[in-house]
């Protein structure tokens, strides 16, 4: 959703850029590589921006409907 969401507003994702999401303390977090370029560091930004936005809105925490656990 996040890479989805950074295409969407920035354009297509840097090559050999990597987004890890985990879960915290606060609920969970995102990292993005180090960025090798003005271009990717910008697009990096942005992105981190965007996954404080997101983390404010999205919960994993929060309580599923029954089913929910499978994939798909």
């Amino acid at each position: 959703m996040i890479v989805e969401q950074a295409k969407t507003l920035y354009g297509s994702w840097p090559r050999g850029m990597t987004l890890f999401v985990f879960e915290d303390a606060q609920g969970w977090t995102a990292s993005i590589s180090r960025p090798i370029s003005e271009g990717d560091n910008f697009y990096r930004t942005r992105t981190l921006d965007l996954v404080a936005i997101m983390r404010s809105t999205y919960d994993l925490n929060a309580p599923r409907l029954s089913g929910s656990d499978e994939i798909w």
